[in-house]
């Protein structure tokens, strides 16, 4: 049984890594088209996967928790009277690939509490052109190290958001407002390591310099450009010979909720891990986030496989090292969708998944985190394959992944989700720890 374990465990490491990263190294990515997951958004999502009488009857579903949501709710009281500002952090496979849920959340949120930008984006990104919130470009100058493929310890940590970019003299990169997204009003550039680095900065015609100097106490620090009027293109170059670490920008601009992407390829949630606490506190510091989403799954679950007591574990430290990391904030975990898969000649529900729920709620609820089953949320077993089938068409033909319009059905319902918990809390605080969540229209 310990073998069988341990045999499982090991194919799924490979498969992640073979999945993920040839290399762990990279210059400019290739272009990844994926047809399936750019349709535009539709204005309404109302579909409705009418199995309510046999959800309710589902011994499989598991209720919803808000614990520790307090902390996120009084923050976001804050932004709605005292006009604060707040980030939430959403992490993620490729299910969120291209800004897909956080871009119909962040919309959501920002047209209730405020907010002018798109919020954190790193340097460069596997998929360029993938995103339709902002458009990136870059030159190869730039040494890129990840999750899984590390340079020096103590200079080429990652950031939260997988990567770690270490420039070399010459070293671009251009960020430009995208269509519909409004224009920037600010960019602030996170930094860390050792060495000073000399940039050049241009929005639209105007240019100048700055010299971004690390703080030695702090794992990460960050410098912000503004300018009188809004500007469409934001490009960095640098100047200096000497390596140095750059994160990313921040176009945030005025009180408000923003959205941060953060969206790794393959991943499970266990590299999370690698992120050494003083650079998760570091970003959560500058950022100002008050929520860290969870959302994976997908890259772990396997049809057929029952044993999942390893990830149990291992997601658990996880989580441990998340929360010691960032002391005062809430942490939600998202379950991972129903999926389907070819059994018998028929799309299904493989019949480990409503377990594999169950562990997921499981972890949450022993480590004190909230938690949205998002599987039951879009119908329980047999959703995913309405999504694909039906009309409108909400997933791809991989019977996986949701398409342009199921990622804002499901940024739809985390929105719900979240704004049912501020409303208990405004309300009913003493009850904030549970709710059954048994309608997927959430009426």
């Amino acid at each position: 049984m310990i073998l069988g374990t341990a045999g499982i465990f090991l194919f799924l490491v490979s498969a992640f890594f073979q999945d993920s990263f040839s290399s762990g190294r990279q210059s400019k990515a290739p272009v990844i088209s994926r047809p399936d997951t750019t349709a535009t958004l539709p204005s309404q999502t109302d579909d409705n996967p009418g199995n309510l009488k046999s959800l309710l009857k589902d011994r499989d579903t598991v209720g919803n928790l808000f614990t520790g949501m307090e902390l996120f709710y009084k923050a976001l009281q804050e932004v709605e009277t005292d006009r604060t500002l707040l980030h939430i952090a959403y992490f993620g496979d490729s299910m969120i690939e291209g800004d897909l849920v956080t871009q119909s959340l962040r919309r959501a949120m920002q047209k209730r509490f405020g907010g002018n930008g798109v919020g954190f984006v790193p340097v460069t990104t596997p998929n360029p052109g993938f995103r339709m919130t902002v458009r990136q470009s870059f030159n190869d100058s730039w040494s890129i190290f990840s999750f899984i493929h590390h340079g020096k310890p103590d200079q080429e940590s990652p950031g939260i958001s997988g990567y770690v970019y270490i420039s070399g003299q010459g070293a671009e990169t251009k960020y430009e407002s995208a269509a519909g997204y409004g224009r920037f009003h600010r960019a602030e550039i996170l930094f860390g390591g050792k060495n000073e680095i000399d940039v050049e900065v241009t929005e639209d015609t105007t240019t100048r310099y700055l010299s971004l100097v690390p703080d030695p106490q702090n794992a990460v620090s960050s410098i912000g450009v503004s300018s009188d009027s809004a500007f469409s293109a934001f490009e960095m170059q640098v100047k200096s010979q000497k390596p140095g670490v750059i994160y990313g920008v921040n176009f945030a601009n005025g009180p408000g909720v923003y959205v941060d992407n953060y969206a790794f390829r393959g991943n499970s949630g266990l590299p999370l891990n690698s992120v050494p606490a003083g650079v998760f506190s570091g970003f959560n510091r500058i950022l100002k986030n008050k929520l860290l989403i969870l959302h994976y799954g997908l890259n772990v679950f396997t049809p057929g496989v029952e044993d999942y007591h390893w990830y149990e574990q291992a997601m658990t430290h996880v989580i441990r090292h998340v929360k010691e990391s960032s002391p005062g904030i809430s942490i939600l975990m998202i379950s991972m969708p129903d999926r389907s898969a070819l059994i018998s000649g028929e799309y299904q529900t493989p019949a480990g998944l409503p377990e594999f729920i169950r562990m997921q709620q499981r972890i949450a609820s022993s480590e004190h985190i909230a938690f949205f089953n998002l599987y039951q949320a879009m119908g329980g077993a047999g959703s995913m394959k309405r999504w694909v089938e039906g009309e409108p068409k909400l997933a791809g033909d991989d019977y996986t992944h949701p398409n342009g319009a199921g990622a804002a059905k499901i940024a739809f319902m985390v929105h719900d989700f979240l704004m049912k918990g501020y409303e208990r809390f405004h309300n009913h605080p003493d009850s904030l720890v549970s709710l059954n969540y048994p309608n997927p229209n959430h009426e």
